[in-house]
C-alpha cells in the first residue's frame, strides 16, 4: 500500500458562490465531509492523469504566486 504524502502546503482560491456550492454539493454525493478533502481527490486524480515525463521541468517554470 503506498503511503500518503503529508499535506503541508496550502493554495489559496476565489470561488464564486455557485461553484463552491456546487463542489460541495459534489463533495456530499461522494460521501467527503469537508470540501478540501473533496477537492484534494479532484486535483489528484486530474494532475496524476497529466503528468509526462517531463513534469519537473515544467514544474521549475510555474511561480508559486
Amino acid at each position: 500500500m503506498a503511503r500518503r504524502e503529508k499535506c503541508t502546503e496550502d493554495i489559496k482560491i476565489h470561488l464564486g458562490e455557485k461553484l463552491k456550492a456546487a463542489l460541495k454539493e459534489l463533495a456530499a454525493l461522494e460521501g467527503e465531509e469537508a470540501l478540501s478533502t473533496y477537492i484534494r481527490k479532484i486535483l489528484r486524480k486530474h494532475v496524476y492523469g497529466q503528468l509526462n515525463p517531463n513534469r519537473d521541468l515544467l514544474a521549475g517554470s510555474v511561480r508559486d504566486n
